[in-house]
C-alpha cells in the first residue's frame, strides 16, 4: 500500500532562518450561515534546502514529511515560480525618491544663494549709484 503525502502550494512569507522558510497558505471557504467567502491564512514552517531554497515572495509547493524540528514538519518540494517582493520594490522606489529629493533640495539652495548675491549685489549697486547722485547734488549747491 502505497502512502499519500500531503502537498499544499503557497507564498514564501520568511526566509530568515537557516534551511527554514516560512510558507503562508490561503484557503477560501463559504461561511455555513452567512454564506460570505471567507480567507483562512494558515503558516508553515518548511525544510528549505540545497536544490530548492527558497526566498522571500516565491510561490512554492510544500510536501508533508517526518518531523525535523518541534514545529517543522514540511518540505520543500519545488519552487513554481520566482517572486518579487514588493517590500524590496517599495525601499528602492523610496531610495530613488529621497534622491530626488535631495537633488530638489540642492538646485532650491542654490537658487536662494544665487537670488540672495543678486539682491546683495543690487542693494550694495543701489547705496552706490545713489550716493554718487547725492555728491554732485551737495557739490551743485555749493
Amino acid at each position: 500500500m502505497k502512502e499519500r503525502r500531503k502537498v499544499m502550494q503557497g507564498r514564501v512569507v520568511s526566509d530568515k532562518m537557516q534551511k527554514t522558510v516560512i510558507v503562508e497558505i490561503e484557503s477560501t471557504y463559504k461561511h455555513p450561515l452567512y454564506g460570505k467567502v471567507v480567507r483562512r491564512a494558515s503558516r508553515f514552517k518548511a525544510h528549505s534546502v540545497e536544490p530548492t531554497v527558497a526566498k522571500r515572495g516565491d510561490l512554492v509547493k510544500i510536501i508533508e514529511a517526518r518531523p525535523y524540528s518541534r514545529e517543522k514538519r514540511w518540505r520543500v518540494s519545488e519552487i513554481v515560480q520566482r517572486g518579487v517582493v514588493v517590500e524590496e520594490i517599495r525601499e528602492k522606489e523610496l531610495e530613488e525618491l529621497r534622491a530626488t529629493e535631495e537633488a530638489d533640495r540642492a538646485a532650491r539652495r542654490i537658487e536662494e544663494e544665487r537670488r540672495a548675491a543678486e539682491r546683495l549685489s543690487k542693494l550694495a549697486g543701489e547705496e552706490e549709484p545713489s550716493a554718487a547722485a547725492e555728491e554732485p547734488a551737495e557739490s551743485e549747491a555749493a
